[in-house]
């Protein structure tokens, strides 16, 4: 019998359809409601069962023991309510327990950015600091002003990379050990690449960036290509993916296409990421299935 067919045939017995009225109620009754309206739905139910009641017992054959069929009837009425109450409560305890990991995610996507951002302007500062001082040290015109200049270049960029690391190092929550190597950017693709061709599936790159990307916007590709392939080997099930990489004046445009399963977006720690990423840059984020099967996600980063 399906769901509809037993609800119809339950409306014929008045405890039933007054049950199942009080389950659908307390499901779906709002816990915000103010107390002079929860006050008068009581009422109202209250009456409601005095009157149901009593038509059953009016109604009961003159063997029945009346009392005992009106305890039944309070107990059923009371139960129903009670179970719609527990169902509500545990769909809203899902809601917010789900709610709590999307933001715990985001959360943890926004400190990994942080943390890299913090080693992209630490090794760019080392540079400064560096060439600074070396052409304090081999700079001999007009040293009364170029040498003055680049003392204060080379000890600012110092201060600041030390207050730096102070203030940002403090985003480190665990004893990671730091990376001293440059961040990895378009360059180290095809490595990610050849590790993702070790697991069977088979990656075609295409990379058309007339000019070098900046450090943190190479990254951030770097990135989003290591989450999509890692989304190609772990859920799509796919045979093949094609990355292709373009850049324009000030922008570059990601494009990653397999030919998996697809289907519905889910949102999980992964695409959370790659939206955090984009949203740094202002840029312009899909990803959902394709017309001919499989999945892409698209990707556009402005920078200056």
């Amino acid at each position: 019998m399906s769901a509809t067919a037993y609800v119809v045939d339950a409306l014929h017995d008045p405890l039933l359809a007054a049950a199942y009225v009080l389950y659908v109620v307390a499901l779906t009754r709002s816990s915000n409601r103010p107390l002079s309206s929860r006050r008068l739905i009581g009422l109202a139910g209250a009456v409601g069962f005095v009157v149901l009641l009593l038509a059953m017992v009016a109604g009961a054959p003159a063997g029945q023991a009346r009392p005992a069929l009106v305890l039944t009837g309070i107990a059923a009425l009371y139960g129903a309510w009670v179970l719609g109450q527990v169902v509500r409560d545990r769909r809203a305890a899902a809601a917010r327990a789900a709610q709590v990991l999307a933001e715990q995610a985001v959360a943890a996507e926004r400190l990994r950015i942080a943390r890299e951002l913090h080693d992209i302007v630490a090794h760019s500062m080392g540079l400064i600091a560096v060439k600074a001082g070396v052409a304090n040290h081999v700079l001999r015109v007009r040293p009364e002003e170029v040498s003055d200049a680049l003392s204060v270049i080379e000890s600012t960029s110092r201060d600041a990379l030390v207050e730096l690391r102070h203030m940002l190092g403090l985003l480190r929550t665990s004893d990671e050990p730091v990376d001293l190597a440059p961040p990895a950017g378009l360059a180290a693709l095809p490595d990610l690449v050849s590790r993702v061709e070790s697991t069977g599936v088979q990656v075609e790159l295409q990379v058309d960036v007339p000019e070098p990307l900046p450090e943190a916007v190479g990254l951030t590709v770097h990135r989003i290509v290591q989450e999509c392939l890692t989304n190609v080997t772990k859920h799509a099930r796919a045979a093949r993916c094609r990355i292709a990489i373009t850049g324009a004046a000030n922008a570059v445009q990601l494009e990653v296409s397999d030919d998996g399963a697809g289907g519905a977006v889910v949102e999980g720690h992964g695409l959370i990421g790659i939206r955090e990423r984009v949203s740094v840059y202002g840029g312009s984020y899909r990803a959902g299935p394709r017309a001919g099967g499989g999945f892409e996600v698209v990707v556009r980063l402005p920078y200056e």
